[in-house]
């Protein structure tokens, strides 16, 4: 192959120009957005790709600040564990990063970061797209961490009646409870056994062959729906369990899907 000053392949776009993004998980090998976020930002013409960076906790907050200096780098991905760890950073935030307290998008502004958390409504799009509304109906979460706590304030704001939130971590739990009882919202602990309109799985569990449920079988009937913000694999565990005892079911792909245009968006700004 000849040299060039362009390399192109499969209709994707790689030279001096190109905008750098990251993805920063741990583990990261599990992400599934770099090929479709990257296919999506070229396809609305923007030069950019985006690679995934495996961090770990304590690396974080010195990768954030050693990126400032690499210039061609507009903005960074977060995936588990860390969003609510960059939220603590000294960042930006915008207003569903600030009532969360977690991010999951930051892009370069000035000479900062600027954080925003897509989660929440990406997750309640995909609930829409499955045909689930929320409005009026209650709410059995499993997971007070990053992506927990985004879903909790979007399916409050959409009109859940009430929001009910387990985790193995009782502090973490109860302080996701007091914030959106601050609001105005219904909230409490929940077991993990009692049925709801919808259940979901905001935790890691089932990311890994042999994970405990994170929603006891009981808590699962006909009728109601389960949803799950893991990607890999596709079906779960507990969407397995939730398919053979008559629940609808909502993939984490879903979430994953609705975001990108979310996330193709908050980077544009910072890639003009």
């Amino acid at each position: 192959m000849n040299p060039a000053d362009t390399l192109e392949w499969s209709g994707l776009k790689l030279d001096g120009n190109t905008a750098v993004l990251g993805i920063i998980g741990d583990p990261v090998a599990q992400v599934k957005a770099p090929l479709p976020l990257t296919q999506l930002l070229q396809r609305r013409g923007i030069n950019a790709v985006l690679v995934p960076l495996h961090v770990p906790a304590a690396g974080v907050a010195p990768l954030l600040q050693a990126l400032l200096a690499v210039r061609n780098v507009a903005g960074i991905v977060v995936t588990v564990p860390h969003k609510q760890r960059v939220a603590g950073l000294p960042i930006d935030t915008l207003r569903a990063a600030r009532e969360a307290q977690a991010v999951n998008v930051v892009r370069r502004a000035g000479d900062g970061w600027q954080g925003d958390l897509l989660d929440g409504a990406g997750f309640l799009a995909g609930l829409v797209r499955n045909g689930f509304d929320v409005k009026g109906r209650s709410v059995g979460l499993a997971g007070a961490g990053g992506a927990g706590n985004a879903i909790a304030f979007a399916l409050a704001a959409a009109g859940a009646a009430s929001i009910d939130v387990r985790d193995a971590d009782a502090s973490k739990r109860a302080d996701l409870v007091d914030r959106l009882r601050a609001l105005g919202y219904t909230a409490g602990e929940w077991d993990a056994a009692s049925p709801r309109d919808l259940l979901v799985n905001a935790t890691p569990a089932g990311m890994r062959e042999g994970d405990a449920l994170p929603i006891a079988p009981e808590a699962i009937r006909a009728g109601h729906t389960v949803a799950e913000v893991i990607m890999e694999p596709h079906t779960t565990p507990l969407l397995a369990l939730a398919q053979q005892r008559g629940a609808r079911t909502v993939h984490g792909r879903h979430m994953m899907d609705e975001q990108l245009e979310r996330m193709a968006d908050f980077f544009a700004e910072a890639l003009r």
